[in-house]
């Protein structure tokens, strides 16, 4: 008798069991064709609704990439678009960009946005890649090597930079410093394409002229490159005329610059000598009249000593690689508080934001190397010609 029981209940479960089923599979149904709504629990809802939210956002930013919207593409960066996000071909918005449109400020505004300079495609293609094979003229190649794009890089195929570029590449100066940087390890911190601020000059070839030497007179360490007649490759004057190192934006011009006095030069290094290290502030004002100009990538090259800087170079100006800036003085000095015009030079620092900059903790013949990738081979003094 309870054996006849319990054989009864297990059919009775199996047929409630075999009737939920069917009733699971016609709502399933039902809800397919839409004639009936399941209400879906909310985090599913929410997660298909910001998966749908940044698709859009990755079509939106690709669409303003083609339609050669800067502003367009500015405000959607603004509101969080992801400009790493890659399109069906595996391009990043930065890939696309250099390969379809002509307008450097909308590649500039992806680099300020933390596009990736050195990401690759599946097949291992990288921006500059495209910009050195679909580019009509060397702006943006340029513009990608001055935010620290990777000549070395090779695709899947092995082919560099250099390999894949299009005729106008090919046929300037450019395409054989692509080969050269093509064999190189590139350090990936510093840019590359940048020019010397003299016309003809190169980096000094003495030791204490470069960033990182010892101030002992300030109690401070030297932050940049000095360019001193005679050891530079060129004469350097009073006047001599200064120039971009790269294309950039002006975030400082001094042009309202009143030089100190001797007493009050004094007085500075006499606070200076008090400290553990130069103060910054001191620093700043024993640099004298300055420019400084942002670049792509996110670096800055600051000019010092300066004795006049043109009308029209102001805060918010872009300028282009090689545009005078500025004209040699030795402004901030003692030579200029005492009212001289002896000890001309130029100094330019390259910082990377306001973090550190070009040189810091590096030994005299890693600056060298350093300069060399930065600047190019022909900027630096041979080695036999070093003073250490």
């Amino acid at each position: 008798m309870l054996y006849t029981h319990n054989f009864n209940k297990v059919i009775a479960m199996r047929r409630i069991g075999l009737l939920l089923v069917f009733i699971v599979v016609v709502v399933l149904v039902l809800w397919q064709l839409k004639i009936v709504q399941l209400p879906l629990p909310s985090f599913s809802f929410n997660f298909n609704r910001e998966a749908a939210k940044a698709e859009q956002a990755k079509a939106d930013l690709f669409n303003l990439i083609a339609q050669d919207d800067t502003a367009g593409l500015m405000n959607q960066i603004s509101a969080g678009a992801d400009v790493n996000a890659t399109n069906a071909t595996g391009q990043t918005a930065l890939m696309y960009a250099v390969s379809t449109v002509k307008d450097p400020a909308l590649v500039t505004a992806l680099l300020k946005a933390g596009a990736n300079v050195n990401a690759q495609t599946p097949e291992g293609w990288t921006s500059l890649m495209y910009a050195t094979r679909d580019s009509e003229n060397l702006t943006l190649p340029y513009l990608l090597l001055n935010a620290g794009a990777d000549p070395s890089i090779k695709n899947t195929e092995g082919q560099s930079a250099a390999d894949v570029a299009g005729i106008p590449v090919r046929a300037s100066p450019l395409f054989r410093n692509l080969e050269i940087w093509s064999t190189q390890a590139i350090n990936h911190d510093w840019p590359l394409g940048y020019i010397v601020p003299v016309e003809g000059a190169t980096i000094s070839s003495r030791a204490s002229h470069l960033p990182g030497s010892l101030r002992a007179y300030r109690n401070g360490t030297h932050e940049g490159f000095d360019f001193y007649g005679g050891v530079v490759s060129v004469g350097i004057a009073y006047g001599t005329p200064i120039v971009a190192v790269a294309a950039g934006t002006i975030i400082r011009a001094d042009h309202d610059y009143v030089e100190l006095t001797e007493e009050g030069y004094n007085q500075i290094i006499a606070a200076a000598k008090n400290s553990q290290i130069t103060p910054p502030e001191i620093l700043d004002k024993l640099r004298g009249r300055q420019v400084w100009i942002e670049h792509a990538g996110g670096f800055i090259s600051r000019y010092a000593h300066l004795s006049a800087i043109p009308g029209d170079i102001v805060v918010g100006v872009q300028v282009a690689q090689g545009q005078k800036i500025g004209e040699t003085g030795n402004s901030g000095t003692l030579e200029a508080s005492q009212g001289t015009q002896d000890g001309p030079h130029p100094h330019v620092e390259i910082w990377k934001g306001n973090e550190t900059y070009l040189g810091k903790g590096l030994e005299p013949d890693q600056i060298w190397d350093l300069a060399a990738q930065v600047f190019g081979e022909k900027a630096v003094p041979p080695k036999a010609n070093r003073e250490y």
